[in-house]
């Protein structure tokens, strides 16, 4: 997959095999716009790629879900949590 913003300079993605046919991307967008995600599997486009990535700034609060923090109210040093927006 390689990901550009809107003025062409591509973004790091790093691609994680969930080891169940499917994959995850990570990416940072330091700066809101639109994203061009060009997806290939097998040297072969992926149908209706390119997606569009729309980057906002401004995230609604009420609507942040975290999941996964253990029931504990100490932390561990390391956690993973899933954050919904």
């Amino acid at each position: 997959m390689i990901l550009t913003d809107a003025q062409g300079q591509q973004i790091p993605v790093r691609i994680i095999d969930n080891k169940d046919k499917t994959y995850r991307v990570e990416f940072e967008a330091h700066v809101p716009g639109v994203l061009s995600a060009n997806v290939t599997f097998a040297s072969l486009a992926v149908p209706r790629s390119p997606f569009t990535i729309n980057v906002q700034s401004e995230i609604d609060l009420s609507k942040v879900q975290v999941r996964g923090l253990p029931n504990s109210k100490s932390l561990p040093l390391s956690a993973d949590i899933m954050v919904i927006f």
